[in-house]
């Protein structure tokens, strides 16, 4: 081989496994970004219901082909947060939603979302009702 067919060899690989961590770290980012986005949103509903409005609350819906979870306020649909392709959402209690004095309603949860050997988890504590999100050296 001469030595630029070695570089050409060498260039190729370097494309085709650039474009595959490319694309491994862009389901971690979709992943991040949507259990980020869920927290943010259970912190929400527990504020404004500890301001006293029970009307609001998240549901997942997840009879369609776009599973999502979906924030709910005054019977209006807030807003709507489809799970990135081919992820998985494993849940306690099917509705969120806090008592005033910001415990949850009905007990605390694990909710766990996961592609492949990506995992988050996101923990709503049984009697403070506090929302944490496992991120960084607690992640397994």
């Amino acid at each position: 081989m001469t030595l630029v067919e070695l570089v050409v060899c060498i260039s190729i690989m370097l494309l085709v496994s650039t474009l595959y961590f490319f694309y491994d770290n862009l389901d971690k980012y979709y992943i991040n970004s949507f259990t980020k986005q869920l927290a943010v949103d259970i912190r929400y509903v527990r504020r404004v219901n500890m301001l006293g409005d029970l009307s609001t609350y998240i549901y997942y819906d997840l009879n369609n082909e776009n599973k999502s979870y979906i924030l709910k306020s005054k019977g209006e649909i807030k807003k709507e947060v489809s799970l990135p392709n081919e992820t998985k959402i494993e849940y306690g209690e099917s509705k969120i939603i806090f008592r005033t004095d910001g415990s949850p309603d009905r007990r605390g949860q694990t909710i766990r979302v996961y592609k492949g050997n990506i995992k988050k988890e996101i923990t709503i504590v049984p009697i403070s009702g506090r929302v944490l999100l496992k991120e960084g050296k607690y992640e397994t």
